[in-house]
């Protein structure tokens, strides 16, 4: 495994600024753990090589990771010279062993199965994967479900799914989804899970027979796109969601694949690629709300600066919000006669319904025109991710420079290039959000020899930016590259290295700071005993996590696995205090929650006496500088049998000369009591 030199670039100059007059020790303490908290922003993690390298691993089916850390890996690896499903899991930032997924077959009764006499299964292909939280996983693949010699010699395949509950140790028995696929030929699967446990599955099926169907374009065959939907107990098959099934559809290939996306309630979209009755394909949306769909959306730009848009657009990319807000992002090629001045990236939005109506997309739109080459230039595939604050981000292949397109809720706000080239065959990058700003992207690239690897590139919140290469295996090619998101800014890159008869599954860990501080103290002044502050768990995907209080720029002692923590009284001396909370991923990243005063009051209300010069008196004062004064339970002996009570100022005048004792006592708000005994002189 390797992991290349980080380079580290800020775009804004750092400057360093003498510390102001009068500043304390304390604040510069507090300042220097802020300054360190900040640089410590994310950490990009050597690559692993989970699987081989092994002439049995014939194939990758992708990654995923949950909000809470967990997640998994899927792989094709031969048994006795069958290809087969297997996972492996990543819990507690660690790979575990592999699981073998498929089994048992379907058609076994479910006392073989209970009994462990399963038959074996047939050859599997097209693994996909999703994770949910607490270590739960969600697993499809397509397989053979013939016994009997299949018609023409060609066999049938069906869709399965299996899943792996919360805190499981073995998959359980495969579940139909789809019995009768055809061939599984392009059927180029992808499964979008949500952290509550819910999926949406869209694939593609091909069919031999083209009676009935209109080829609008020469090469179309007869295909379906078709939608599953799981509820957490069972699957339900949606069937066909194209617009037209009476016309034929491009033949399948990696980028006019279907692409899904879902939310945590389980609402979603889908969007695909189909030719309208014109024959130019273009790419279409629907949304999802649990095993209903709704109505056809177009996405694509059909027209550009008033002239027909005549070409194919294709590899469409689609990322969702909690509230349904959902970006599409698509590449449209140019060809002769084309509007266009070369082939571009487009971005189109189907707003959430919350401020603007959800009924259809605003209009696509062209997301990045500085595109060299006209004509000529070469597009990859685009990868998009949007967060809770409608915040995108966009990475894409411009003439094997790497170009991320940002953009926020008032439209696109930047498009920056930095980092190692693309390289290698057309492959899907990958590009993930971080709630608190910036993001990662990954894509295939080469090191300085020339060795495939892949690049990793972070854009931290402060605008700063570091790019990385990681590779695993015993080297080789790059492909079938993929990324798990947890929402939370970190992700997992996983991909397969080096050619089938000697690959390796490798993935790679970028983990962001933990966020979302809820950090609470006292909102009134307490005395010291009382001086309790708490917090709730931390957002963070990287556990487990470590909280430090931090009381005027010290870090106090705080026991592990607590929610709370009562500070010291001892030395804790009255006024104003600045707590915040310091949260350690596993990683080492902190993130330090912003300042809370913290308001201490141990001392009992002041008393004042003084004598009234050329008078045979005493005036008497009593405050406190934190809280109220109890005037109920201040009260005044003069010491010549006079008292008063139930004010904080007094006056007095005394009928003889002589030497008094004057007894004062107080009490404030809190409880905090006081006894002040004073000899004054009446003269």
């Amino acid at each position: 495994m390797s992991l290349a030199a980080v380079q580290t670039h800020d775009r804004a100059a750092r400057r360093w600024h003498r510390p102001a007059p009068g500043l304390g020790l304390a604040a510069l303490v507090l300042a220097m753990l802020a300054a360190h908290v900040q640089s410590a922003r994310a950490v990009i993690l050597p690559a692993q090589t989970i699987a081989g390298p092994s002439e049995e691993i014939v194939g990758f089916g992708g990654v995923a990771m949950a909000s809470d850390g967990s997640g998994g890996a899927v792989y094709l690896q031969r048994v006795n010279g069958v290809p087969q499903v297997f996972v492996s899991r990543y819990i507690d930032g660690q790979w575990q062993a592999p699981i073998r997924v498929d089994r048992c077959n379907p058609d076994d009764s479910q006392k073989e199965i209970e009994e462990g006499h399963c038959t074996e299964p047939y050859a599997a292909s097209w693994p996909r994967i999703g994770a949910a939280e607490g270590g739960e996983l969600i697993v499809t693949w397509a397989t053979q479900y013939a016994l009997s010699p299949p018609p023409e010699g060609k066999p049938e395949y069906e869709m399965l799914g299996a899943e792996l509950g919360p805190g499981g140790e073995q998959f359980g028995q495969p579940i139909l989804i789809d019995k009768n696929i055809h061939q599984a030929t392009g059927t180029d699967p992808e499964l979008a899970v949500s952290s509550t446990g819910y999926a949406d599955l869209v694939y593609r099926v091909v069919e031999q027979s083209r009676e009935g169907v209109v080829e609008l374009h020469r090469g179309d065959v007869t295909e379906s796109v078709r939608v599953a939907h799981f509820d957490g107990r069972r699957w339900t098959n949606l069937g066909a969601i194209n617009r037209n099934t009476g016309v034929g559809m491009r033949p399948p290939t990696e980028a006019n694949a279907p692409r899904i996306a879902v939310g945590p309630t389980g609402n979603g979209i889908v969007v695909w690629q189909e030719p309208e009755l014109n024959g130019v394909a273009r790419i279409w949306a629907r949304r999802l709300f649990g095993s209903t769909l709704d109505y056809v959306m177009p996405v694509s730009a059909s027209t550009y600066n008033g002239a027909p848009i005549t070409t194919d657009a294709e590899a469409p990319s689609v990322a969702v919000t909690w509230l349904g807000q959902a970006d599409v992002a698509y590449r449209q090629s140019a060809g002769p006669g084309s509007p266009l001045p070369g082939p571009r990236i487009f971005l189109n939005v189907l707003p959430s319904g919350e401020s603007t109506s959800g009924a259809e997309f605003s209009g696509a739109s062209i997301a990045d025109n500085e595109v060299p080459g006209g004509a000529a230039a070469s597009i990859g595939p685009p990868s998009i991710d949007i967060d809770e604050k409608e915040d995108l981000r966009l990475l894409y292949d411009s003439n094997g420079t790497p170009r991320v397109v940002e953009g926020d809720d008032h439209g696109l706000t930047g498009t920056l290039s930095l980092g190692p080239p693309f390289s290698g065959p057309e492959t899907a990058s990958a590009s993930v959000m971080n709630p608190e700003g910036g993001g990662v992207s990954a894509w295939p690239s080469i090191n300085a020899a020339g060795v495939p690897e892949v690049a990793v590139r972070e854009d931290f919140p402060t605008g700063a930016v570091q790019t990385g290469l990681v590779g695993g295996g015993a080297g080789g090619e790059v492909d079938e590259l993929a990324v798990g998101r947890s929402g939370l800014g970190d992700g997992l890159v996983a991909w397969r290295q080096g050619p089938l008869g000697d690959a390796a599954i490798v993935a790679a860990g970028v983990t962001a700071p933990p966020s979302e501080l809820v950090f609470s103290v006292p909102k009134q002044w307490v005395r010291p005993a009382q001086a309790i502050v708490s917090w709730q768990p931390a957002a963070s995907a990287d556990g487990p996590l470590r909280y430090t209080v931090v009381l005027d720029g010290r870090k106090q002692a705080t026991p592990a696995n607590a929610s709370e923590l009562r500070i010291d009284p001892l030395g804790l001396s009255s006024g104003r205090h600045t707590a915040q909370l310091l949260v350690t991923d596993a990683d080492g990243q902190s993130t330090l929650s912003k300042p809370s005063n913290l308001l201490i009051d141990g001392v009992a209300p002041i008393v004042s006496i003084a004598r009234v010069q050329r008078d045979r008196a005493v005036r008497l004062r009593v405050h406190d500088p934190y809280t109220a004064i109890d005037l109920h339970d201040v009260t005044v002996s003069f010491g010549d049998g006079h008292s008063a009570r139930g004010r904080n100022s007094f006056t007095h005048r005394y009928a003889h000369a002589g030497i008094y004792r004057v007894v004062v006592h107080v009490r404030d708000a809190l409880g905090n009591t006081g006894v002040v005994s004073r000899l004054v002189s009446a003269r």
